[in-house]
């Protein structure tokens, strides 16, 4: 038997953000050509290119260090990819080779470094913070809304200074050390990646952090709400829609089902009906209905 309250409707005041969902269902705020310029792309070019040459050298006298400045560059080349994916607007989780890369990126294991290291902080924060881009990425990408919504709700953080570990790195790479050249080399390319995963954060803070979302008063259900907007929408217009119930944030898709002009040219009334809706959704909002049609009879009884 359907849940009876499932249509019943109670007017709540909730942060609430929606948008018409575009011909391809995906909903990115900024272009890949927004998010990274040229300059930047052809700096990348230039790092990759000198670190070939540099890894081969170290890889010469070092086998070890070769393999974990490998390593470590791998994993900014996955960390770009998933974002690079992202910036072209496509879902990674299409791509035939995404499990693969996640199943070689989980076998390369922390680095051990001696204790007697100088710059072996400096290899285990930068291995951290790789580990935390890349851990958000793929949050982010197993989480999406029907493979096309993406959000990131984390703060943003300034990127990774050298400097936090090691006060002499630039002048050891000037010297030649090459392990010193490497490491440069390869903050720098993460460096330019974390701008832009930055830059991708901001673009998407409209649909991925409830602070920036309006609080709305709304007639709400488990069916869908109705709510005065100034935005107009064509009839039956299919939305993102981004609400945060108490301390749930819930997105789902909704149909426009009417829409009624208030004040001619100012406010209209619109109707939407919640389409696909989680029977866990469902209930999340049923509950934070009665909730607060609680609380606003217990104000009654007060008053």
């Amino acid at each position: 038997m359907a849940n009876v309250r499932r249509f019943f409707r109670y007017d709540v005041e909730i942060p609430i953000h929606f948008e018409l969902v575009e011909s391809e269902g995906i909903s990115l705020h900024a272009r890949r050509e927004q998010l990274i310029d040229l300059e930047e792309e052809a700096r990348l070019q230039d790092i990759d290119d000198q670190l070939d040459v540099l890894i081969d050298e170290e890889m010469n006298a070092d086998v070890k260090a070769s393999e974990l400045f490998y390593n470590l560059n791998h994993r900014i080349n996955f960390m770009a990819w998933m974002l690079d994916k992202l910036m072209l607007l496509e879902d990674p989780k299409d791509a035939h080779d995404y499990k693969f890369r996640i199943r070689e990126d989980n076998k390369l294991a922390d680095p051990h470094i001696s204790e007697t290291s100088k710059i072996g902080h400096l290899i285990e924060g930068f291995n951290t913070r790789l580990n935390l881009h890349i851990l958000e990425l793929v949050e982010s990408i197993q989480n999406s809304i029907d493979n096309k919504v993406f959000i990131f709700p984390r703060p943003v953080n300034p990127i990774f200074e050298s400097i936090t570990y090691v006060t002499n790195l630039e002048q050891l790479a000037q010297k030649g050390v090459v392990p010193a050249k490497v490491l440069v080399l390869l903050i720098e390319k993460l460096n330019i990646w974390e701008k832009t995963f930055t830059r991708l954060k901001i673009a998407n803070r409209v649909i991925s952090d409830p602070e920036a979302w309006t609080v709305n008063k709304i007639n709400l259900s488990a069916g869908g709400f109705s709510l005065d907007t100034e935005r107009e929408f064509g009839r039956f217009a299919i939305l993102n829609v981004f609400m945060k119930l108490g301390d749930d944030i819930l997105i789902s898709r909704g149909k426009l089902l009417s829409s009624r002009e208030l004040i001619k040219g100012e406010l209209n009334k619109i109707a939407i009906e919640f389409e696909f809706l989680s029977v866990e959704n469902a209930e999340k909002i049923t509950l934070f209905v009665q909730q607060q049609e609680i609380r606003d009879a217990i104000k009654l009884d007060v008053i």
